[in-house]
């Protein structure tokens, strides 16, 4: 049932997202005819006209406005979710600037590894100062709430644009790689070593721009951090992730170097070019002993391979520059650190080779429209079964985020953690909210249900009509007698009767029909009804 205007309006308020002058001014504005008159017309109209964004107005409507303000931010939209805690779009309310906050979960706080990743990162990008790298703002805490301030980069991720439109191609993907291995080289020289680089952690801006994410596992050259790097990496703990971490790594987290970042930008690239991890396999075993001891498969004939499939001609791109591009790589994911290049400048040096012309800054990123979202939240709350409880998880995101099999991991024994994951967007969610919908409340299902025991009924019964009658047991050493027997009623010709008589002669034919078309004729006995 849609709110009231009156009870929207107070979850508002008490939102702190619009003072209650600021709201009845703007309401004033809107001409009467035009006015919302539930909770939802209400909603729509405020984010139509900019108010609100839809994100903001689900959690106003589900009555979880109190945790959209932020000391002096505003949140608006929810970016990511995981173990660590949250992403947030937020908006400061003097600077009127755009950010990204993570924020640290409850949760999390009561563990101390995760409280020392998040520090990690704090001291990571406030070292860090460069075009590819993502900029740290500020470190803040509003209550018990602690959270990074960032730089907000709309666009995508390289894994969900070569999710959605396939591989990139070879100047976009060459290109890409290149700018992380600037930010990385300078990374590098002040000390930081990644160690998840990935095409999830790598993030396309509209003007073409790459900015490398999430510094949460990195490792920092400096002795005062010697006691937490060990505390952070402790025997028999791995991070990173499975696809893209280099031998050493998985084998010991703290020997990872500038060297493992070289790797892990290789199978990067392959990746953008492919489509594909380097080393797949259905275990996280078979991946770690691939990648440790499994030869890279080539480039060109993968992407010979791509070419028969779909068709279409590769002699354009077959040339000696994806030649060199193929050896690249290959020295890149080498197996021993000592084959590889020694630093991302020589990295660099080699990929510049390969551009043979500049790559068109505006990139192919796809950004959701404040109208589509609300489309999607408006259809989430029309829904007839629609409930807050039922609908409090669900949100409205970007589809920018890491998909699930390539989640940042830290484990040990049992137990693992996972960095921010891709949240569903609401049109998603309603969709997976209908399929955990009660069976008993969908007239398919019970229709389908009901159709089964008629099915199974038909069957039973076609089994036990076919067997052959039983003889009486004191008669089973008896010869049948294919006679038949008569049996007499006298109904002083009542009409009733005769009736009656008649229906069953009528049963008794349409039996034996159906007997006699199973070859069982000769062993039917013979009822005769007469009467008198």
């Amino acid at each position: 049932m849609p709110l009231t205007n009156e009870q929207f309006t107070q979850r508002l308020i008490l939102s702190g997202v619009m003072a209650e002058d600021e709201f009845r001014v703007w309401l004033d504005k809107v001409p009467a005819p035009k006015r919302p008159r539930d909770g939802e017309q209400l909603a729509r109209e405020l984010v139509k006209r900019k108010q609100l964004t839809a994100y903001q107005a689900l959690e106003i409507y589900l009555d979880k406005g109190q945790s959209l303000v932020l000391g002096n931010y505003v949140v608006l939209d929810k970016l990511g979710e995981g173990g660590m805690g949250v992403v947030l779009k937020a908006e400061h309310r003097r600077m009127r600037r755009v950010v990204a906050l993570k924020v640290i979960s409850a949760e999390a706080l009561k563990n101390r590894g995760a409280i020392q990743r998040f520090e990690r990162e704090m001291q990571a990008v406030a070292k860090l100062e460069h075009p590819n790298i993502v900029a740290a703002y500020d470190a803040d805490q509003a209550g018990e709430t602690h959270f990074l301030v960032m730089q907000f980069v709309e666009g995508e991720d390289l894994s969900a644009i070569v999710k959605r439109s396939g591989p990139l191609a070879v100047d976009r993907a060459v290109d890409c790689v290149l700018q992380a291995a600037r930010g990385l080289e300078f990374a590098h020289q002040h000390g930081v070593t990644h160690r998840d680089i990935k095409p999830h952690n790598l993030l396309l801006s509209k003007e073409g721009v790459v900015k490398i994410l999430d510094l949460g596992l990195a490792r920092i050259e400096d002795p005062t951090c010697a006691t937490q790097e060990a505390t952070l990496t402790s025997t028999g703990t791995v991070l990173g992730t499975i696809d893209y971490m280099s031998p050493e790594q998985a084998e010991d987290t703290k020997s990872a170097d500038a060297r493992s970042d070289i790797y892990s930008l290789g199978c990067t690239l392959f990746y953008l070019l492919t489509g594909r991890v380097p080393f797949p396999g259905d275990t996280v075993m078979k991946r770690l002993i691939a990648h440790r001891e499994a030869a890279l498969p080539s480039l060109l004939e993968h992407l010979a391979i791509q070419s028969r499939k779909s068709q279409s001609s590769i002699a354009a791109t077959l040339d000696a520059r994806l030649s060199r591009l193929d050896t690249i790589i290959r020295k890149m994911i080498a197996k021993n650190p000592a084959d590889r290049h020694a630093s991302m400048s020589a990295v660099i040096s080699d990929l510049q080779r390969c551009l043979t012309a500049p790559v068109e800054r505006v990139a192919p990123v796809m950004v959701v429209s404040e109208e589509s979202r609300l489309n999607s939240f408006l259809e989430m709350i029309s829904e007839p079964d629609y409930s807050e409880s039922a609908a409090g998880s669900q949100t409205v995101s970007q589809p920018r985020n890491s998909f699930a099999e390539a989640q940042t991991v830290q484990f040990q024994g049992d137990s693992s953690e996972t960095d921010p994951a891709p949240l569903p967007s609401v049109t998603e969610s309603v969709k997976l909210r209908r399929k955990r919908t009660e069976w008993w409340r969908d007239p398919t299902k019970i229709g389908v249900i009901f159709a089964g025991v008629l099915m199974v009924y038909g069957i039973w019964w076609l089994a036990t009509s076919s067997s052959q009658p039983t003889a009486p047991k004191n008669y089973e050493n008896k010869p049948r007698e294919n006679k038949p027997i008569k049996r007499k009623l006298t109904s002083n010709s009542h009409p009733s009767i005769d009736a009656t008589a008649e229906h069953w002669r009528t049963v008794v034919e349409f039996g034996r029909s159906l007997k006699s078309d199973r070859g069982n004729a000769d062993t039917v006995h013979r009822i005769t009804v007469e009467f008198a």
